[in-house]
């Protein structure tokens, strides 16, 4: 006999034996003897019960048992997995944000020092287009006065000349001028 046959014996006669005991004190008690074959009928249908429980009942459930325990501890597992994963992005993208806040901050600043260096190049510029703007308004006046000038002196000239034409003439009569003429020849001819 195999060991799993002796222990199915062992634990019926374990049960077996309390029944066999209480049903002697029950007997003695009513004062009727004790009856065996409904004992041993009881005995042989709880057997029986327990054998097709045995052999067809508990396999599929103990193959339920434990398939559902795998699934249990595999869903457990991806759980797990699944935790250990996402605590993984979780840091990855908390990294990101620390990165990307520190990038904003960065642009931040670089833009800041852009602005003043261009802030600062349209200041230079202007400050040269001002000069050039002013030099050539220098230039300008300077020439303008010097044009100015230049007109007032052929104005003058004119003016001059023509007073002293105006007065050459009432002062100078025809013989004084005849004179006049006769030594600018004699100059030229010599």
């Amino acid at each position: 006999m195999s060991r799993r046959a002796i222990s199915w014996l062992a634990a019926i006669g374990i049960l077996f034996a309390p029944v066999v005991w209480a049903a002697e004190e029950e007997a003695e008690h009513h004062g009727g003897g004790f009856e065996i074959g409904p004992l041993l009928f009881a005995t042989i249908n709880l057997a029986i019960f327990l054998w097709v429980l045995a052999r067809f009942v508990l396999p599929p459930v103990r193959n339920w048992v434990a398939e559902r325990r795998a699934r249990v501890v595999r869903a457990l597992e991806e759980a797990a997995a699944a935790k250990a994963e996402a605590l993984k992005l979780r840091g990855e993208w908390e990294q990101r944000l620390a990165e990307f806040a520190k990038m904003v901050e960065d642009m931040r600043v670089q833009a800041r020092r852009d602005a003043e260096l261009e802030r600062d190049r349209i200041l230079e510029a202007a400050r040269k287009t001002a000069e050039t703007i002013r030099r050539d308004a220098e230039r300008a006046a300077a020439y303008e006065i010097r044009r100015t000038q230049q007109q007032l002196r052929a104005e003058l000239v004119r003016q001059a000349v023509h007073l002293a034409e105006e007065t050459t003439r009432a002062q100078w009569s025809a013989a004084d001028q005849q004179r006049f003429v006769a030594e600018f020849l004699k100059q030229v001819q010599q």
